[in-house]
């Protein structure tokens, strides 16, 4: 009895990498979690007026107050 060439493949070590399907759903998760992470950490920084991470709201820094006494 000759194998066929279903089994003589289905055989075959597979090349490269290959990924076990148990580590799947932990990519996925770990995936959302980067994503959701990434997502609101752009809101917050983007769209929160009372951090002052820029120059658009000048009335809330005090930078020109304490160059200002420095130079009294």
């Amino acid at each position: 009895m000759r194998p066929t060439q279903f089994v003589l493949n289905a055989a075959k070590k597979k090349s490269g990498f290959s990924v076990p399907v148990e580590l799947t759903p932990l990519f996925l998760a770990m995936g959302v979690a980067l994503a959701s992470g990434t997502w609101f950490s752009y809101k917050k920084f983007f769209h929160d007026d009372s951090l002052r991470v820029s120059r658009k709201n000048p009335e809330q820094s005090a930078l020109d107050k304490v160059l200002n006494q420095k130079a009294e």
